[in-house]
């Protein structure tokens, strides 16, 4: 039925009803997922981007919440150079998309005007590989919406911590950062990003920024040191819980079925149980990876510390984010009984990025999970 739709960005009396739009649609997959932002929007929009625009769409007559989005902007290596790229997330539609389509292209021309107002020439996005029906809509071209083009698939590991803590690593140690670390760490992070495509460019103001990395401190970062004391490899274990939740609202497919019998082997697998529809998943992402690609023992060597500081945490998981291609997804999945799942990740353009967008090269995307 046709209806007038009013969009507007979300303001301080307005973010609850984004929360509540992220609370009551669940991303669908194997594990259907919530992805709330309580107890506010704004401060889990902030660590995505130093540019966050959270859009709301609402029926004119009786107002009345239909969906939402968010437009972020920040800085990434492209093709090894600093350069400023945006982000679309958090897209939501009461009903689903196929069922509001005309409000979807709607939306998209109201995205297209905030677009205009920005400084990105693209956008990167990532859909569930499994959500074949969102995925078919938004690569369908439909008039005034942007070009979605897949680049090439994220692999999301989750790694049980009580599994990696307790391997036992003998040759070499990763150690807390102090803040006097900080500098160091980020001058690695760069070395690591302008190898990659659409890797975030960590300055050190980045990395103690109270908004792009809420939450976390200086010993949260966790390096490995090579000869002579410099940071042979580094990563962070970034608990956002009290700002960003991953809640399971179902399962489908063959985890639906069988999922009381894994549950039932999971002691003695040493994983942790799939949680109930309605329980909170207690992770913590292992974020700010720079690990060179031959350097299996320096990454397990992360892991295995980080699992040990998220098992005193409480949190069962870490999450880390590597495009198929990256060979540390290969030593991870190798050594670990990891859970995965699988996203395509999207260069998003209207006309007048379609030039640049033309020049990305052939270097492995690894976009931050943990800001997505």
């Amino acid at each position: 039925m046709p209806f007038d739709v009013q969009f507007e960005l979300a303001t301080a009396e307005t973010e609850g009803q984004f929360r509540r739009m992220l609370r009551e649609n669940p991303l669908a997959g194997s594990i259907n997922v919530l992805l709330t932002r309580e107890p506010n929007a704004f401060q889990a929009a902030a660590i995505s981007g130093d540019v966050y625009e959270l859009m709301l769409a609402f029926q004119k007559e009786p107002r009345r919440l239909l969906g939402g989005g968010a437009r972020f902007e920040f800085d990434a290596f492209i093709n090894g150079e600093v350069s400023r790229i945006g982000y679309l997330g958090e897209l939501r539609v009461e009903g689903g998309l196929r069922q509001r389509r005309r409000m979807l292209l709607d939306a998209y021309r109201a995205m297209r005007e905030r677009h205009d107002k920005g400084d990105v020439p693209f956008y990167i996005t990532t859909i569930i590989s499994d959500n074949t029906s969102t995925r078919r809509l938004l690569e369908a071209g439909l008039a005034d919406m942007p070009t979605y083009q897949p680049v090439e698939t994220l692999v999301t590991l989750s790694i049980p911590t009580r599994q990696a803590a307790r391997m036992r690593l003998l040759k070499i140690p990763a150690e807390e950062c102090s803040p006097g670390d900080i500098s160091d760490v980020a001058a690695r992070l760069e070395r690591t990003g302008r190898q990659f495509q659409f890797h975030p460019v960590w300055t050190a103001d980045v990395l103690s920024s109270a908004d792009r990395c809420r939450g976390i401190k200086a010993s949260d970062f966790l390096v490995v040191r090579g000869e002579g004391g410099g940071i042979r490899a580094a990563c962070c274990l970034w608990d956002q819980r009290a700002f960003k939740q991953t809640i399971v609202a179902g399962y489908s497919g063959q985890l639906k079925r069988f999922r009381s019998l894994f549950n039932m082997a999971a002691p003695l697998l040493r994983q942790p149980k799939l949680p109930s529809p309605g329980q909170t998943i207690e992770s913590a992402f292992l974020s700010h990876l720079s690990v060179d690609a031959d350097d299996e023992e320096s990454l397990l060597a992360l892991v295995c510390q980080a699992a040990r500081k998220a098992c005193s945490r409480g949190l069962d998981y870490v999450m880390v984010g590597l495009a198929t291609r990256n060979p540390l997804r290969s030593m991870l999945e190798r050594r670990f009984s990891c859970h995965r799942y699988e996203s395509m990740i999207y260069m998003v353009y209207w006309e007048d990025g379609r030039d640049i967008a033309s020049t990305i090269d052939g270097r492995i995307a690894h976009p931050e999970v943990a800001i997505l």
